[in-house]
């Protein structure tokens, strides 16, 4: 699972995307789409961009998600990731699926208010 904080502009993704890739050097479309507005946030990432030391067992990609996310409903989302040649398309019809899966968009600014309920006690003397 992905958990994003929607106030970073540094998160980093790690996922598994080379396992089913069958072209050399994609671009990844991403596709994120809430799982209770149905509201979609979609983006291309090079493969170049992957930061991973071991990119035959895991990738990392960095994104800035308060750009990639702003104005975005923060809770569960589900995402594909579909390989490409392009560096522009982001219509993912008819593109191979790598990967697809949960994430969590989070926010830092939780406000908690509580309050602190007087007790009282009584004691029986018997």
């Amino acid at each position: 699972m992905v958990i994003l904080t929607i106030e970073n502009s540094i998160d980093n993704m790690i996922l598994t995307l080379n396992e089913k890739k069958t072209i050399s050097a994609p671009f990844y479309l991403f596709v994120f789409e809430n799982v209770t507005t149905k509201a979609q946030v979609k983006f291309l990432l090079n493969s170049t961009t992957d930061l991973s030391l071991y990119p035959g067992r895991y990738n990392d990609f960095v994104i800035n998600t308060s750009v990639k996310f702003a104005g975005a409903t923060t809770g569960q989302w589900n995402y594909n990731i579909y390989e490409q040649a392009s560096s522009t398309n982001t219509d993912s019809t008819g593109l191979l699926e790598v990967e697809c899966g949960k994430m969590i968009l989070t926010t830092d600014q939780f406000n908690y208010e509580g309050y602190e309920a007087t007790t009282n006690y009584q004691g029986y003397g018997g």
